[in-house]
C-alpha cells in the first residue's frame, strides 16, 4: 500500500463516511472478524442477526407489523432458517403497492432508487444509511482480500447520461480524493471503445467496476483489435446489475 491510498484509507475516507453519518469502518472491522469464524459460529451469528433484523422489522416497519401479527409469527421464537417459510415471498408487485408501508419509521437518511426496467417495468424503492454503509463495508472487505484498498485507482465503466448528469460538484471532489475515474461507457461503438481502453491504459487501475455486458464488450474488443490489456496488474472486476455469464 503506498502513502496515499493509506492516507486515503485511514484518514479522509473514514472522515468522509463519518460527516455522512454512515458507519462504514466499524461494519467493515466486523466483516473483518467475522470472515474467520467456523461454519457453526457463522450459522450462530447469522441466527442472532436474523432475529435482531426481524424484531427491529416488527417494531418500525407498518407492513410486516400488520403481517407479523395476523400470522402471529413471534421474530424471538426463531430457531433456524426454516422458520422463515412461515412468511410470504416479497414479491416486486407488493413493494409497488406498499411502498410507504415498508419504510421504517426511524429509517435515516432515506435516499430513493429505481431498477433500470428490464423486466417491463421500473422498481421504485428506498435506502437509507444502514444499508448504504454495508454495501460500501463490504466492498471495502472485498477489495482487502486483494490488497487493494480505498484510495488505489479505480475506474467505473458506467451506464447513461441520465446517470453522469448527477454527478454534483461534491461527488467529483471526493472522487478526485479517492482516485475513481468515471468511463462514461453508454454509447459502446468501436471508436468509443478505443478510447475507453486508452483510458484505461493511462490510468493502469488496480479496479474495475461496471456492468459485466461492457466489461466484456471492452474486453473483446481488445482481444479482437490485438490491444494488450493483461499488463495493466488489475486486481478485481467488479460488476454489478445484469447476470454474470
Amino acid at each position: 500500500m503506498n502513502i496515499y491510498t493509506k492516507l486515503v484509507s485511514k484518514f479522509i475516507f473514514p472522515l468522509h463516511e463519518k460527516l455522512k453519518k454512515h458507519d462504514t469502518v466499524r461494519i467493515r472491522k466486523d466483516m473483518e472478524k467475522s470472515q474467520w469464524l467456523s461454519v457453526e459460529e457463522l450459522k450462530i451469528l447469522q441466527l442472532e442477526r436474523l432475529k435482531t433484523f426481524l424484531m427491529d422489522v416488527e417494531g418500525h416497519v407498518p407492513y410486516y407489523q400488520r403481517l407479523f401479527k395476523r400470522l402471529q409469527f413471534n421474530p424471538e421464537n426463531i430457531t433456524s432458517l426454516d422458520d422463515l417459510k412461515q412468511l410470504p415471498l416479497t414479491g416486486k408487485s407488493l413493494i409497488r403497492e406498499q411502498t410507504e408501508q415498508l419504510k421504517a419509521d426511524d429509517a435515516i437518511g432515506l435516499a430513493k432508487f429505481n431498477t433500470g426496467g428490464s423486466s417491463g417495468e421500473p422498481l421504485v424503492f428506498f435506502i437509507g444509511n444502514k444499508r448504504v454503509s454495508h454495501d460500501v463495508a463490504a466492498k471495502w472487505r472485498a477489495t482487502r482480500w486483494w490488497d487493494v484498498d480505498i484510495g488505489d485507482t479505480e475506474a467505473v465503466i458506467w451506464g447513461s447520461p441520465i446517470e453522469l448528469g448527477g454527478q454534483d460538484k461534491l461527488k467529483l471532489i471526493r472522487d478526485k480524493f479517492l482516485r475513481t475515474h468515471l468511463i462514461p461507457a453508454f454509447e459502446m461503438s468501436p471508436v468509443k471503445i478505443d478510447g475507453f481502453i486508452q483510458k484505461i491504459k493511462a490510468l493502469k487501475p488496480k479496479m474495475l467496476f461496471g456492468y459485466p455486458s461492457a466489461l466484456a464488450h471492452i474486453a473483446t474488443h481488445a482481444e479482437k483489435t490485438g490491444q494488450i490489456l493483461n499488463d495493466l496488474d488489475i486486481k478485481i472486476a467488479f460488476v454489478i446489475s445484469e447476470r454474470l455469464l
